[in-house]
C-alpha cells in the first residue's frame, strides 16, 4: 500500500474543495454515499434474515455506489491523491 498520511481527516478537509470541484461529481458523491449506506443495510438485513433477494438487492446498490462514485472522481480535471492511493472509498 502507499504511504499514509498521518491525520486523514484534516488532510480530507483540507484537500476536498481542490478534489470536488465538478458539479457532476457533487451531486454523483450525494447519491452514492445514501446509496451505498443503503445497499449495506439491505445486504446485511438480507443475509441475517436469510432473504436471498434483498441481499442481491444489496449488493447491487453497493456496486452501483461504487461505480458512480469512480465515474465522478474521472470526471474531475486533477485526479486526487485518494484515488492514487487506494486507500480511501469515500
Amino acid at each position: 500500500m502507499g504511504k499514509r498520511h498521518p491525520n486523514i481527516p484534516a488532510w480530507q478537509w483540507r484537500t476536498h474543495p481542490q478534489n470536488h470541484q465538478h458539479g457532476t461529481n457533487q451531486v454523483l458523491q450525494l447519491i452514492a454515499l445514501p446509496l451505498l449506506v443503503i445497499g449495506f443495510l439491505l445486504m446485511a438485513s438480507g443475509v441475517f434474515s436469510e432473504n436471498l433477494a434483498s441481499a442481491a438487492i444489496g449488493i447491487v446498490g453497493i456496486l452501483a455506489a461504487l461505480a458512480l462514485q469512480h465515474h465522478g472522481r474521472r470526471l474531475e480535471a486533477r485526479g486526487s491523491d485518494a484515488s492514487s492511493d487506494q486507500h480511501l472509498l469515500v
